[in-house]
C-alpha cells in the first residue's frame, strides 16, 4: 500500500501551522514590548538627566528649549545637536549631541555643557562605536579635559587624537554644531 499525500496535507497544513506559530510569536513579542518600553524609555530618561547634571553640576534643574537648528551649519558641516537645555538658575545649558562616528560603524553621543558665556564646561561621551584603542580615545581623557574652556573662537586649539584623527574630526564637528546652536540661543 502505498502512501501518498494530498495538496491539503502536503502544502496547506504546513503553511497554516507555521502562519499560527508566527502570529503567536508575534503576539508575544508585543506584549512583552508594551511591558518593557517604558522601563526602557525612564531607563534612558534617568540616563541622560544623570549626563546633564554631569556636565553642569551647577544647575539646580533643566529646561527643554525649543530651538530651530538647521540640519547644515552655516560652515558647510552637518548640524548634530538633537536636545539643547537651559539650567533654570542659569548655571548655563547641555546640548545633547549625536555625530558620526568613524567608518559609518555608528553614532557618537555626547553631552556638552557651557556656560553662560559660551565655553565648554564639560564633555561626556555617553556611547560611541569607534575603535577600541585608537578612535575610542576621544571619549576618555586627556582628550575630554583640553575641551574645558574652548569657546567657539578657540575650537582650533584642540588637538586630534593621534592615530584617530577622523574620530577627532567628527567630534570637532560635533562640537561645532554645539557653539552653532548656542549661538542661536544668544541672538
Amino acid at each position: 500500500m502505498s502512501k501518498t499525500g494530498t495538496v491539503k496535507t502536503d502544502f496547506v497544513l504546513p503553511i497554516a501551522v507555521l502562519t499560527a506559530i508566527c502570529l503567536v510569536c508575534a503576539a508575544l513579542l508585543g506584549y512583552f514590548n508594551s511591558l518593557t518600553a517604558p522601563i526602557i524609555a525612564d531607563t534612558v530618561a534617568a540616563e541622560e538627566a544623570k549626563a546633564r547634571q554631569a556636565v553642569l553640576p551647577e544647575a539646580d534643574s533643566f529646561t527643554e528649549l525649543d530651538v530651530d537648528l538647521p540640519d547644515v551649519l552655516e560652515d558647510g558641516t552637518k548640524n548634530f545637536v538633537t536636545q539643547v537645555y537651559a539650567a533654570d538658575n542659569g548655571a548655563g545649558y547641555v546640548f545633547m549631541v549625536t555625530g558620526n562616528g568613524y567608518g559609518g560603524k555608528g553614532t557618537m553621543k555626547l553631552v556638552v555643557g557651557l556656560s553662560p558665556e559660551g565655553a565648554v564646561l564639560s564633555t561626556v561621551t555617553q556611547d560611541h562605536k569607534e575603535t577600541a584603542g585608537m578612535g575610542s580615545k576621544t571619549a576618555d581623557e586627556p582628550y575630554r579635559s583640553q575641551w574645558v574652556g574652548v569657546t567657539a573662537e578657540t575650537i582650533d586649539t584642540v588637538d586630534a587624537v593621534s592615530g584617530a584623527t577622523i574620530s577627532s574630526t567628527h567630534y570637532l564637528n560635533s562640537m561645532r554644531s554645539v557653539f552653532a546652536a548656542y549661538a542661536l540661543l544668544n541672538r
